[in-house]
């Protein structure tokens, strides 16, 4: 199955003490939903909201076709809940959309009683964990979300300059892009391969360049002892190697024989 980038974002309202004391911030999040040939669809975002002046939370989400849209939902002050001040973007490669969305789909038919006995961190870093963010900080201890936030990697920008600082991720994501070349990225594939323990020998490597992205196709001999599970395991910790790179592969393919059978 081809793999789908996609970007998940946490945002931050810092007046979230005002509404309710001691709790200093409320958090929301975002991500693309994208379909399994990584086209972009729309935006889900929402929050766990404090239901002032009532006592308790109350889960929401809302569906965005655009980037202004969103940046407009998470920025607009009235209705449900008050504007969102800053935000942070995940750049995800393999981004796992139906993952997500059935984790907020699951939310949002919960009571509202279940809000209020948990900590709404809890479900932000749910949802992003789901979509494919890794890394994040566990929410335990964190009664003030500004804090939590404060510990995301990335750079926090203001939510109403969303756009801007998109297009600049991808200018500068596109510039260091085209710096390399389908030699380059077969030199750096064979190396990794090379590097590997369980590698007896390296063929084949095909590299080509679809759009903004390379595919990688790499021949590699192991063990001919091994099991065709054991192959599997080498193949799959070389392609999660080449992906994860330096620039990252957008498709990999590993092809395992024995050592006898390459050439």
């Amino acid at each position: 199955m081809a793999r789908a980038p996609g970007r998940a974002y946490a945002f931050m309202r810092w007046s979230g003490g005002a509404r309710v004391p001691g709790a200093f911030g409320d958090i929301g999040w975002a991500f693309e939903y994208n379909d399994r040939s990584g086209r972009f669809q729309c935006f889900y975002c929402g929050a766990a909201e404090s239901n002032a002046p009532a006592p308790g939370r109350f889960f929401w989400f809302e569906k965005c076709v655009t980037l202004p849209e969103l940046i407009k939902t998470m920025s607009a002050t009235g209705g449900p809940h008050s504007a969102f001040d800053e935000a942070k973007i995940f750049e995800v490669a393999d981004a796992q959309s139906d993952a997500a969305l059935q984790t907020v789909n699951q939310l949002a038919t919960a009571p509202d009683e279940m809000f209020s006995r948990t900590n709404p961190l809890e479900h932000t870093r749910e949802i992003l964990t789901r979509y494919g963010v890794r890394s994040l900080a566990h929410t335990h201890g964190f009664h003030a979300p500004f804090l939590w936030y404060n510990m995301l990697p990335g750079r926090s920008v203001p939510v109403r300059k969303l756009a801007i600082h998109i297009y600049q991720l991808r200018a500068a994501q596109q510039a260091a892009e085209e710096t390399y070349t389908p030699a380059w990225i077969e030199d750096h594939a064979r190396k990794i391969a090379q590097n590997d323990s369980e590698v007896r020998s390296v063929g084949e490597c095909f590299v080509c360049r679809t759009g903004a992205k390379f595919v990688v196709a790499l021949t590699v001999a192991v063990n001919p002892a091994f099991s065709v599970g054991e192959g599997r395991i080498v193949a799959e910790r070389l392609e999660q190697a080449i992906r994860t790179g330096t620039p990252p592969a957008g498709h990999v393919f590993i092809q395992v024989e024995p050592f006898e059978k390459l050439d």
